[in-house]
């Protein structure tokens, strides 16, 4: 079996209302990436802030250069890459992952895209109504372009998919020769939210069945509640890899509040009870680029 990567997303849009140990500032950023490195995370994605509010910056991008080349001085090989937002074109909206790649202190050497629309309304069944109504879209030029700069700079991409067509546009990139082998398929389900598979073994069952036999993969799973912590169990125990953080559950079910370095320690503890071996930065690039079994 593979080693097992594991992936570390710090921050998203969580908030420290949630949890006070969700860091903000390029200072906090980068003391969590290098303590989530330390205990084992061989990726680290996060969102640039607004040190004061947690506001999102969009592109951010001196924020994720600051970061970055403060991150990479201490830890040369993780692999770290941000998030994107909104623009009217391709080229403004993936601006930063551009200038990213050509700073020489930066080095971008990953970047992921999430290919298709999904709607993120939150329904509420006490109210029986969506509280929120908002859908993130990219097209597949945008996708395209994304997949080009990663040619362009040789860094790997991954691809979120939360409903099982955003895997059929994945393998479809894939037979256009946009994406070097293998597929990184980050399969991203939600308890609370009515988009794509509720979080189970059978949901990445019938996500990865969408790939053709021909086509190689790798998968990650990433999840939003509840499950968490039973799907990593499921995804290490089959073959997969995981992304755990602040990120995506900054509370517990219990309502504990961990610290991102926790929350990977906890993976690797998961892992080693198993019997399965975490990958290093350099090993996790070495099986996305299918050069490790």
């Amino acid at each position: 079996m593979q080693k097992l990567i594991i992936e570390a997303a710090i921050n998203e849009q969580a908030s420290k209302a949630d949890n006070p140990n969700v860091p903000y500032s390029v200072e906090e950023g980068v003391r969590d990436a290098i303590a989530c490195a330390d205990a084992g995370a061989a990726i680290i994605h996060f969102h640039a802030r607004d040190d004061r509010t947690g506001d999102m910056l969009h592109p951010g991008t001196e924020v994720y250069i600051e970061a970055m080349r403060a991150i990479r001085r201490e830890r040369p090989g993780l692999m770290v890459y941000p998030t994107y937002g909104m623009s009217p074109t391709a080229e403004e909206r993936f601006s930063h992952v551009k200038a990213l790649a050509e700073d020489p202190g930066v080095r971008l050497n990953m970047a992921t895209i999430d290919p298709g629309a999904v709607n993120f309304g939150a329904f509420d069944p006490a109210e029986g109504r969506f509280r929120e109504d908002w859908t993130l879209n990219v097209s597949h030029a945008e996708t395209e372009y994304l997949m080009g700069l990663a040619r362009e700079y040789g860094f790997p991409i991954s691809v979120v998919c939360r409903e099982p067509g955003h895997v059929r546009h994945a393998v479809a990139h894939y037979r256009m020769g946009q994406v070097p082998s293998p597929l990184f398929l980050k399969i991203c389900l939600n308890d609370e939210l009515s988009w794509g598979m509720p979080p189970n073994p059978r949901a990445i069952e019938a996500y990865l069945s969408v790939v053709p036999p021909d086509v190689p993969v790798i998968w990650m799973v990433y999840i939003y509640g509840v499950s968490h912590w039973a799907m990593n169990l499921h995804a290490i125990a089959a073959g997969g890899h995981v992304r755990t953080g602040l990120g995506d559950n900054p509370v517990e079910p219990d309502g504990v509040r961990l610290t991102n370095a926790e929350k990977v320690a906890r993976v690797v503890e998961i892992a080693r009870q198993i019997g399965r071996e975490t990958a290093t930065p350099r090993e996790a690039l070495s099986i996305m680029a299918g050069q490790a079994n």
